[in-house]
């Protein structure tokens, strides 16, 4: 017995000898001089690829406005970004950054780049930009080196850089046809030989379905962000429907729809006829797009209003304000503002006619502007005691630029409509 113990201390003096000779390597360097070497690997690490590095960014905390793609390319001291949403892609900005200790590991774009700042820059509406990281705290990488994990210092948002290799330019351009591809007025989710409600807006996928039949069926709801691939999209997180994991969709360029890749789940496009998507939507007015019909009657209601001492905010067709469909704007003196709507019915024709006529009422202030600054006058180019009928054109049914309407009677009473809000439109 004395012979085994004799080993077990002689093993065990060995084992003490060899965890104080690691312990004594390990705490041979300073904390500092430790972080410094930490830096420095993932600085070599980055640099060493240099095909560069596919990040795929969520600002604001709740990645509300969904996810957008980056290729990043380091040398020791700058980054090459190519950014999705650039108007020209192929050119990238390139920077300064730094991988500095503070308050654990970081990397730090702390160089204004147009590119990789665009998220966190603010403006006049928008003082605190969109809450984008440009600092990120390093958290690890995977056991081979192809993944960066980042933590983003703004949001808390989780980031990978993947190696990447390929051309950015062609990367980036095909996620915007994919985009482009699946942009719509709306969609639909099919499960189970069943259309349920979803929206992807912003690059966030909004989805409802139904669980159960009867009075056992309950509705489930759920919200993920997304980024555009080439393939598809790739979730910020996984997302569970009906029991099963699901990380992102494949694109059908035959069948413009994103699927899961069991097939189960099939988002497909939803497109109405141009005269629904008229009064669905939020459709603008200016005075330049007004034909030569209607000029004359805009110009009666302009000099109604600055006779008032007001101009002409806002001018659109819409039912989001009142809930009735019809002629809305705004009105200003410059000191306060004024709202008011004048509701028009309709009947849709076909699929790219509408008939109009003002239907004698309106909302907020509206019936006072129809009285006492000759509002009336806009509506009968539109449709006042009579009905006028419109046939409805686009430059993209799918997503139009614009809605012109060119009435049946008078081809000289044209109205393009735009989606996109323009202030003062006497002025425009």
């Amino acid at each position: 017995m004395k012979k085994i113990y004799l080993i077990l201390l002689a093993a065990l003096g060995m084992t003490l000898t060899s965890c104080l000779m690691e312990e004594k390597e390990l705490f041979d360097k300073t904390p500092a001089e430790r972080m410094d070497a930490y830096l420095t690997e993932y600085q070599t690490i980055l640099a060493s690829n240099q095909e560069g590095w596919l990040l795929q960014y969520f600002p604001e905390e709740e990645q509300s406005y969904g996810g957008y793609a980056y290729v990043l390319k380091f040398t020791a001291s700058d980054v090459t970004a190519w950014f999705q949403l650039d108007d020209d892609i192929a050119t990238p900005v390139t920077s300064l950054y730094k991988m500095t200790p503070d308050d654990g590991p970081v990397l730090a774009f702390d160089t204004y780049n147009e590119n990789l700042h665009f998220f966190a820059t603010p403006d006049v509406n928008n003082y605190e930009a969109l809450h984008g990281d440009y600092e990120f705290r390093i958290v690890g990488k995977s056991d081979d080196g192809s993944v960066v994990y980042l933590k983003g210092r703004r949001t808390g948002n989780d980031y990978n850089l993947v190696k990447f290799s390929g051309d950015p330019v062609e990367y980036l351009t095909k996620c915007n046809e994919v985009e482009a591809a699946m942009t719509a007025p709306s969609y639909a989710m099919a499960m189970d030989g069943t259309d349920y409600d979803c929206t992807i807006v912003g690059n966030v996928f909004e989805y409802t379905y139904t669980v159960g039949i009867g009075e056992e069926a309950t509705e489930e709801a759920g919200s993920v962000a997304f980024c555009y691939t080439p393939d598809g999209v790739d979730f910020y997180n996984p997302i569970e429907i009906a029991g099963v994991t699901y990380e992102g969709l494949v694109y059908n360029a035959a069948d413009g729809t994103l699927a899961t890749e069991d097939g189960k789940i099939v988002i497909r496009q939803i497109i109405p006829p141009l005269n629904e998507l008229f009064i669905l939507g939020d459709w603008y007015i200016t005075f330049s797009n007004i034909g030569t019909f209607g000029k004359p009657y805009f110009n009666v209601a302009k000099n109604a209003l600055a006779g008032i001492g007001e101009q002409l905010l806002v001018a659109y067709f819409s039912n989001k304000l009142y809930g009735t469909w019809g002629f809305n704007f705004y009105t200003t003196t410059g000191a306060a503002n004024y709202k008011g709507g004048l509701y028009m019915a309709y009947e849709l024709i076909g699929e790219d006619k509408i008939a109009m006529q003002f239907a004698m009422d309106g909302g907020g202030d509206g019936v006072w502007y129809h009285n006492n600054a000759k509002f009336s006058y806009i509506l009968n180019v539109f449709g006042y005691s009579a009905p006028r009928t419109f046939t409805i054109t686009a430059d993209d049914p799918k997503a139009p630029s614009y809605l012109l309407l060119t009435e049946d009677a008078n081809p000289n009473n044209t109205i393009k409509l735009i989606p996109t809000q323009t202030l003062y439109p006497f002025n425009n």
